[in-house]
């Protein structure tokens, strides 16, 4: 039993593998993705698809589903894998919301897709949100998406400087950058989120951010995430204080009217509510389980601006 939120992969735990180590550089068959698990809420009709494999090498990566890992799968048979999951599980609760992570899932594009609309069409759910670098959001991309039923994107911007964001990901971040304008122009409701890494990405380079994001639209919503070395790939920094989370949330908002701060995944509350326990089942293709709490926090989060929530 762990104490995490739902989108977080402990590595210790024994996640199946689709292929060796010696094989897991093979390129992935057309019309399959690889699923390692899914993720439904015990206390909401929610579910969290996750999607193995990334485009980016985030040194600071909390995720081992960045990894060719888990199951492959087409559309149809995640969908099968979905329904008999929440029959078992959720039993007389029918979905309404899902959060497509991974990984990044945008790296198939016929196959996301398909998905968002199997989602819509088959499932019923009523909210599709998506988690992702940007890097292939593409205007025929982003309105092919919003066709199908996609009601929201969570966008990271990993760095505005350009030269960081290659040292961090690998990759440039000018498709990124680009990809705020084209969810504006296609009117798909987003909102970006930044991990505050002190001496990577630290205050100035948040500022950075929130002034760019500003001249497109100032009403733009931002969170600015606590980084969690001990769930990172390579330890690029230390774990910012509330003190620092405050700095660049007061830096953001010189730019910005609606910015959060705090935890990934996690919704910000105001000091006098308490919040309650989360609880989540992790689901592996060959149906094993495990149970994932989020235990209750009553430490005050004094700097939260804005209650940002993933659905």
């Amino acid at each position: 039993m762990f104490h995490s939120s739902p989108n977080t992969v402990h590595r210790g735990h024994f996640v199946r593998q689709r292929f060796s180590s010696a094989e897991s550089t093979c390129t992935p068959r057309k019309g399959f993705v690889d699923v390692p698990f899914i993720t439904l809420s015990l206390t909401e009709p929610y579910i969290w698809l996750t999607l193995s494999g990334c485009n980016f090498k985030c040194r600071g990566c909390f995720s081992s589903a960045r990894d060719p890992i888990g199951v492959p799968m087409t559309v149809e048979q995640l969908l099968d894998f979905i329904e008999n999951s929440t029959r078992i599980y959720n039993r007389d609760t029918p979905l309404e919301s899902a959060v497509i992570t991974g990984g990044e899932p945008t790296q198939d594009r016929d196959f996301l897709l398909y998905l968002v609309r199997g989602l819509k069409m088959r499932v019923g759910l009523k909210h599709i949100s998506l988690s992702t670098n940007g890097y292939l959001l593409d205007s025929s991309y982003v309105k092919g998406l919003k066709a199908a039923g996609l009601d929201r994107v969570k966008l990271d911007i990993k760095a505005y400087t350009n030269s960081v964001h290659k040292w961090y990901t690998g990759l440039s971040n000018r498709p990124v950058l680009d990809a705020v304008r084209t969810l504006c122009d296609c009117k798909l409701d987003f909102r970006v989120e930044t991990v505050l890494m002190p001496g990577v990405v630290d205050t100035d380079e948040i500022e950075r951010i929130a002034y760019f994001l500003a001249q497109i639209d100032p009403e733009i919503r931002y969170k600015v995430v606590r980084f969690t070395p001990g769930e990172a790939r390579e330890k690029v920094a230390r774990r910012p204080s509330d003190s620092e989370i405050q700095l660049a949330v007061d830096s953001a908002s010189k730019h910005l009217i609606n910015v959060a701060g705090g935890k990934a995944c996690v919704q910000q509350f105001a000091a006098h509510e308490q919040r309650e326990a989360k609880k989540w089942i992790r689901v592996y293709p060959d149906m094993e389980t495990e149970t994932i709490i989020a235990k209750p926090l009553f430490k005050k989060e004094s700097f939260t601006k804005e209650t940002i929530c993933s659905f």
